[in-house]
């Protein structure tokens, strides 16, 4: 189930040092996608949970977050019960990036309230979907995660990557028209990766920007 952890990050967890835990594997395929060692791969030697626990325990001393992140988390069945023992166990601020296509499991651990915070990257506008990420999405399956974060009582943000080449502004346009009105968002630029080269942009923008 997982790739690797950082035992420290200033930037994954808002208003937080963390901790990150890498998942194995992703049901999607963006050809851009910068942890594609482990999001295209299921078979690399993995670390135990038990070891990431053991790790984590040990962290806790020096972090009071952690990002659960990929490849896509919500892919592994093992995951809730993970969360279960980082959260009320070792009393850990969670935060889940997430692709959005498993709502249910969404839904589980925000009813259940062990996810603090949750990042959920919407790819780009429907008709583009498969584009991005390289394999058939059903839509409103992201949607749905969208509707149970809402609805939730966690802190979320909505964010997309825009990537030269393959997002158009339309991409843009249907992201801002997602959002509701003080919702957290976030785009950012993608940069070349060694499997994906950006097409050379004609205007300066930054790598990031807020939305809201």
């Amino acid at each position: 189930m997982f790739a690797g952890i950082r035992s420290f990050s200033f930037v994954d967890v808002p208003d937080f040092v963390s901790a990150v835990l890498f998942t194995q594997g992703c049901n999607m395929r963006c050809p851009w996608c910068h942890n594609h060692s482990i999001a295209y791969s299921d078979t690399k030697e993995q670390i135990s949970i038990e070891y990431i626990l053991k790790q984590a325990e040990f962290l806790r001393k020096r972090v009071d977050a952690i990002c659960i992140t990929g490849g896509e988390p919500t892919i592994h069945k093992e995951l809730t019960a993970v969360i279960e023992h980082l959260k009320n166990t070792l009393k850990y601020y969670i935060k889940l990036d997430t692709n959005g296509t498993n709502p249910q499991m969404i839904s589980e651990l925000t009813h259940e309230n062990l996810i603090d915070y949750c990042a959920l990257e919407i790819k780009a506008a429907p008709e583009n979907y498969q584009k991005l990420t390289g394999s058939p999405a059903d839509f409103s399956r992201v949607l749905q995660t969208v509707d149970t974060l809402r609805k939730s009582s966690i802190e979320y943000e909505l964010r997309m990557t825009y990537v030269p080449g393959l997002s158009s502004k339309h991409d843009i346009f249907f992201f801002k028209q997602l959002l509701e009105e003080k919702e957290r968002a976030y785009i950012t630029i993608a940069q070349s990766t060694d499997i994906y080269t950006v097409s050379p942009m004609k205007e300066l923008i930054p790598k990031r920007f807020i939305l809201r």
